[in-house]
């Protein structure tokens, strides 16, 4: 199959600069005015999606919760070529990486199950729906490819107590030069999803 992606991220980026050729098929397309231009970021998890970003003077989000190993490296290379655009004078980057917080590691482990399960079941060819309950992981017995996967998974998800929570996003953010952390959490408990944003919310803002 044609990888088309290259030409339609230079049509849209053409787009927004107000610059197709006369003869495009899209030229007579008018953009939003320049206040209402949104900022533009590459969402990316490998080399790719840092080169498109870098080279065409983009912002740049990795998703940590699909290739951790490599965020900081990518992040770091990122910035270190990235060249000025229409867009962005200066580099801007976003860490994307799943977090769950509780009041203590022991509760955040346990509110984690079923989004590590889930990552294990996608990782092993188990597509099944809805995500696995709290009661069901804890009936759960890990085959040992399960439990190989789930040890793969762990940079993935950082995963513990306010405090643990904190110095392991701060230390990563620090690490991979980003301006800003993205999270998700995956958490099937709605009180304990809105009580781990509320708990991030109060650590990073005091």
């Amino acid at each position: 199959m044609r990888d088309d992606f290259p030409s339609q991220l230079d049509e849209l980026l053409s787009y927004f600069k107000g610059e197709f050729k006369d003869e495009h098929p899209f030229a007579s397309i008018s953009h939003a005015p320049e206040p209402l231009t949104p900022a533009q970021f590459m969402l990316g998890s490998s080399d790719g999606g840092m080169r498109f970003a870098s080279n065409n003077g983009l912002g740049f989000v990795f998703a940590a919760h699909i290739s951790p190993q490599l965020a900081v490296p990518m992040l770091r290379a990122y910035r270190e070529n990235f060249k000025p655009s229409v867009f962005m004078e200066q580099p801007k980057s976003i860490l994307a990486i799943m977090v769950i917080a509780a009041e203590t590691d022991e509760e955040a482990e346990y509110l984690a199950g079923p989004a590590e399960l889930q990552w294990v079941r996608w990782g092993t060819g188990q597509f099944t729906n809805p995500p696995p309950t709290l009661e069901e992981v804890a009936n759960h017995t890990y085959t040992i490819q399960e439990q190989r996967v789930k040890e793969e998974n762990k940079g993935k998800f950082i995963i513990g107590s306010i405090e643990r929570v904190k110095e392991e996003i701060r230390t990563l953010a620090d690490e991979a030069q980003v301006d800003e952390v993205m999270i998700l959490n995956m958490l099937t408990e709605k009180a304990s999803r809105h009580r781990s944003y509320e708990l991030l919310a109060k650590a990073f803002s005091l």
